[in-house]
């Protein structure tokens, strides 16, 4: 993860307008906002349904500046009514734009957006936006975030719930928030009507490495549970097993093409004859072929498309290719189930049943007595190994009409191994010899998609600027690589190395610099800027070694002192010692918890500080 960013940044329009919605600076603030929800029956449908209202009253500060307005909206969830204004007048010139939500010009999946801009002219101009929406189904109407992308400094939600409407919900992130809440009945519609009171209330922050939404901002977790609206019982969500019910329902029929399918199967694994080399097969065949579309946190579209027509387009979202995943195996008589999961973005589980739990789908493989977890999206992981995004994740898998409820394994760091052997001496002023480098786990994960990513003529370049660290006195050569196309081995390289003035001279004296990766060097964490704690993406097992022959004449008249830093955290290690003509330097970097809260900010600063300086150490040589 501290490596030569090799991947290469696609900008997404989107995706633009989301990031221009939330500047650093304060030059619009929300001067208020409103949000009512009322559940309502809808007589000619015969089903309940959520009508939202949202208003928000946008205030600038400084100087001009256009607002992107965004709304998502899908199948189940449409959009009334809007309207808009700038200090009270409507512009006749703006439309709202509604389109489908695409990533490349490809259409997959049926979430929409509504978009305009709200241009605030000067100092002191005010815009008003309402949005009128419904949510057809309570099932969908899962969470209220109660942050903007701007500062608000007042707001109030209100949600009126029928009597004839059974809803749970819980407060979440409310520590530190200027927060009130309140609870009135209202007799003449026999409802609860509950109101949040919010001041003061911050922008969403935009950091990297933070832990997800849920986490941190304060929302309400809603679980509809049932109604008896008209008369008519309906169960939603009450308990997991209705959840379950609801998932089964719309996966258990699908329509495959079984001989489709049966047929690429057998092309997978037609030179295959053990059962578990037929199984890889199926899995890196899924890897290699099925491009990933992702699409995280959509509301609709919980039914995944046929394997077939997967197969046949040659990519899918994460659900899209569990199914198919499963399809392959089962045609060739294994026990493969659909799985759903909430990866660890998400701070909920499944003790509380609702859509908003899980937002990812993977594959179950039970075989010989042990279950497998299958998931193709991560195109370069090892068979029977788990991203850290799902690591000790709840997981549900398909039962027929039951189902079961367990974890996905949680591996420790050994997994995500990232070592580099190097027996090196010194010519003149240069360093010169060989290394040996091997990935395992993520770190191999994440070296093979970036080295894969790129063109065949140009992942060479960037292999030799990694190794490198970009410094071209560090000349590579006789370069070897394991084969990149082999997800089911280690990746492994080795090659010479020649360091141009890789020592210092002065007088007698070689200066030589034992490590040149130096990895965490001076990486503070700045605690006035930082909000949240700060989430590694996995788990990291970092070992060094290299052994250096004193020339010939020189002995070693100064060896650097030892580190050795160890909480539950992680470990930071560097040992050096000496055996006749040889001295030997070891080095370990070790995160055993990816997850480093603003409470262990300071302990990191001060521990990173004590590496730098150790990195700063050098071997010195004396001639005799």
């Amino acid at each position: 993860m501290f490596k030569l960013a090799f991947a290469v940044t696609t900008i997404l329009f989107f995706g633009v307008l989301n990031v221009l919605g939330l500047p650093k600076d304060k030059n619009v603030t929300i001067s208020s906002s409103n949000q009512s929800y009322e559940f309502v029956f809808n007589a000619k449908t015969q089903q309940v349904e959520i009508k939202q209202k949202l208003i928000t009253n946008y205030y600038c500060n400084g100087f001009r500046e256009v607002i992107p307005i965004t709304e998502m909206y899908n199948d189940q969830v449409s959009i009334d009514d809007v309207d808009f204004n700038v200090d009270g007048r409507r512009d006749r010139t703006i439309k709202p734009e509604y389109t489908y939500y695409k990533i490349r010009d490809v259409f997959y999946s049926d979430e929409r957006v509504c978009y305009f801009p709200l241009a605030l002219e000067k100092k002191g101009a005010t815009g008003k936006v309402t949005f009128e929406e419904t949510v057809k189904d309570p099932k969908y109407f899962t969470s209220i975030f109660f942050p903007e992308h701007y500062k608000v400094l007042h707001k109030e939600v209100t949600i009126k719930i029928p009597r004839w409407m059974k809803v749970d919900i819980k407060e979440l992130n409310f520590a530190g928030a200027d927060i009130t809440k309140t609870t009135r009945y209202d007799s003449h519609n026999d409802a609860d009507v509950i109101t949040f009171t919010i001041n003061n209330l911050a922008a969403e922050e935009q950091e990297d490495n933070s832990p997800g939404p849920t986490y941190v901002l304060p929302h309400l977790l809603i679980q509809c549970k049932s109604s008896s609206a008209n008369g008519n019982q309906v169960t939603y969500f009450n308990e997991l097993k209705d959840q379950y019910a609801w998932y089964h329902l719309i996966t258990k029929d699908m329509g495959n093409d079984k001989a489709v399918l049966k047929a690429k199967a057998l092309e997978i694994v037609k030179d295959k004859t053990a059962d578990m080399d037929k199984i890889k097969a199926v899995f890196y065949w899924m890897q290699k072929n099925i491009h990933y579309l992702a699409f995280e946190n959509g509301m609709a579209g919980f039914k995944p498309e046929k394997a077939d027509e997967v197969l046949r387009k040659n990519y899918g979202d994460c659900k899209g290719m569990a199914h198919l995943t499963k399809e392959l195996l089962c045609a060739l008589g294994y026990d493969a189930r659909l799985c759903w999961i909430g990866t660890n973005h998400i701070a909920y589980d499944y003790s509380t049943p609702s859509l908003a739990v899980d937002n990812h789908m993977i594959c179950a493989l039970i075989f010989k007595g042990k279950t497998y977890f299958l998931d193709a999206t991560e195109t370069y992981n090892g068979f029977d190994e788990y991203a850290e995004r799902i690591q000790g994740r709840q997981v549900l898998i398909e039962n027929g009409d039951q189902y079961i409820l367990t974890h996905v394994p949680a591996t420790t760091f050994a997994q995500n191994l990232d070592s580099e052997k190097r027996r090196i001496s010194i010519a003149g002023t240069d360093i010169q010899g060989i290394a040996e480098h091997v990935w395992k786990g993520e770190e191999k994960e994440y070296m093979l998609g970036n080295l894969n990513d790129m063109q065949k003529n140009k992942s060479g370049e960037a292999l030799d600027k990694y190794l490198s660290n970009r410094n071209s006195d560090y000349v590579i050569s006789n370069l070897i690589t394991s084969d990149l196309n082999d997800i089911d081995r280690d990746l492994s390289i080795s090659y010479t190395l020649s360091f141009k003035n890789g020592v210092s001279r002065f007088g007698k004296d070689y200066y030589v610099d034992m490590d040149q990766r130096k990895e965490l060097n001076g990486w503070n964490i700045d605690t006035a800027q930082r909000s949240n704690d700060y989430w590694f993406d996995y788990k990291m097992n970092i070992s060094r070694q290299t052994e250096l022959t004193v020339p010939a004449g020189y002995r070693v008249t100064s060896l650097p002192p030892n580190l050795a830093i160890q909480n539950n955290n992680y470990e930071f290690t560097i040992q050096y010692s000496k055996q006749n003509d040889k001295v030997l330097y070891k080095k370990s970097i070790v995160l055993k918890n990816t997850r480093i809260a603003k409470s262990q900010f300071a302990l990191w600063n001060n521990d990173i500080a004590k590496l730098t300086e150790a990195y700063n150490q050098q071997l010195v040589l004396t001639a005799q």
